[in-house]
């Protein structure tokens, strides 16, 4: 394993053309991290490094784990080096379980959890070349409080939480950190309720979400912060 300076520390944030990933991904770079995005928009992508160059773009259907794994080689060996990988890329779903099909309950599954599976195992052989590394997973409160009509989302934040604990056992002795956050609702979300959207009085705002994330991934090489909820100040409005 080798040393990181602050210079040179690299991160890929995965789901990042839109919404709280595309946010995450600026706030690191401008925190002086080196940035890789993957997401399968390609388009929003390009858009994201007009605006931001120093940002280097992936476009890739995580749910592939082929694809997973090329677009993380290709991140880092562009940028020479992997020091963290926060998983974003998922899709908000609600949808009364009676309503449900078979198949949309997987691909939810899929969306949401298998991912974040493939980004971890094709970024995990970079990550071990380094003496401190993080894996961060953007969960949600729903992996801790299921909400009604949320099944398959809830089924799937709920793995997410079982094997992030679960490979953190695994991984902390070689010097590799496995955080979760759970935002509750956030502004750019669009979580969808069968033909109906949620709506929410006072969501996050997704620059909240980002600045706990630096704090997350800078904390002291020798301290992780395994979980953390992240909920509006003010209750929902009745």
């Amino acid at each position: 394993m080798s040393s990181n300076s602050h210079q040179d520390r690299c991160v890929i944030v995965t789901g990042a053309s839109r919404g709280l990933g595309r946010v995450m991904a600026i706030h690191l770079a401008q925190a002086g991290w080196r940035v890789g995005a993957v997401a399968r928009d390609g388009e929003a992508l390009k858009a994201l490094a007009s605006e931001h160059p120093e940002i280097q773009i992936a476009t890739a259907d995580l749910t592939s784990d082929q694809e997973a794994r090329e677009a993380i080689d290709a991140l880092v060996t562009s940028m020479g080096r992997l020091d963290a990988i926060v998983n974003n890329a998922g899709k908000v779903h609600f949808e009364a379980f009676a309503e449900m099909s078979a198949e949309r309950f997987s691909q939810v599954i899929g969306q949401n959890l298998m991912t974040a599976i493939h980004s971890t195992q094709a970024a995990l052989p970079w990550l071990q070349q380094q003496e401190s590394a993080s894996i961060v997973q953007i969960s949600s409160i729903s992996g801790i409080q299921p909400l009604p009509g949320g099944s398959a989302y809830a089924a799937a934040k709920h793995a997410l939480v079982g094997w992030c604990r679960s490979i953190f056992s695994e991984l902390r002795r070689e010097g590799i950190r496995v955080s979760l956050i759970h935002p509750g609702s956030i502004a750019a979300e669009s979580a969808q309720i069968g033909s109906e959207k949620a709506s929410v009085s006072d969501p996050l705002d997704p620059a909240e979400v980002a600045s706990v994330l630096i704090q997350l991934l800078e904390a002291p090489p020798g301290t992780v912060l395994s979980e953390v909820e992240i909920r509006p100040l003010l209750p929902p409005a009745k």
